[in-house]
């Protein structure tokens, strides 16, 4: 009976696992891929928590995954990146340039939230990043920053 209630706890609980662990998922399987780990960025639990509390343009969720010298081929990585967090996201923008830089933008709409993974290569470097946001919020602070930027111009 026990062995039971635990598959079912465990059945129930996957699909939440899956949607709350896509970013690690993707930062998993690069750092398998390439053989790299990323890098520890000191007190970033702090801004986390920070962006959760205070939601700066909407935002409510950050994560950040640095991966030094990474020397990955851009085709590979997209290929990675598509497998690794799957049919649900979206792809909205895919940019390479120079055979060795990659940008791959992914987003999925959930409980009035948009949710997004960048994930970027360069020569050196491959970063992702994943950001929780609300749209309308989102926009309402990009047009604030037009209306900045073009007051200043005056």
């Amino acid at each position: 009976m026990r062995r039971l209630i635990a598959i079912v706890v465990l059945a129930a609980a996957l699909p939440l696992a899956s949607y709350a662990d896509d970013f690690d998922w993707l930062v998993r399987d690069f750092a398998r891929e390439s053989g790299l780990h990323p890098l520890h960025i000191p007190m970033f639990w702090l801004v986390r928590s920070i962006v959760a509390v205070v939601q700066p343009a909407g935002a409510s969720e950050l994560n950040l995954a640095v991966f030094e010298n990474a020397h990955f081929d851009p085709d590979r990585f997209r290929e990675l990146a598509d497998r690794a967090i799957g049919p649900s996201w979206k792809p909205m923008i895919r940019v390479r340039e120079h055979n060795k830089e990659a940008t791959e933008i992914y987003s999925q709409t959930r409980d009035q939230r948009l949710r997004l993974i960048v994930a970027t290569l360069d020569q050196q470097d491959a970063t992702f990043v994943e950001v929780r946001v609300k749209p309308q919020e989102l926009m309402r602070f990009v047009d604030q920053q037009h209306w900045k930027q073009h007051d200043g111009a005056h």
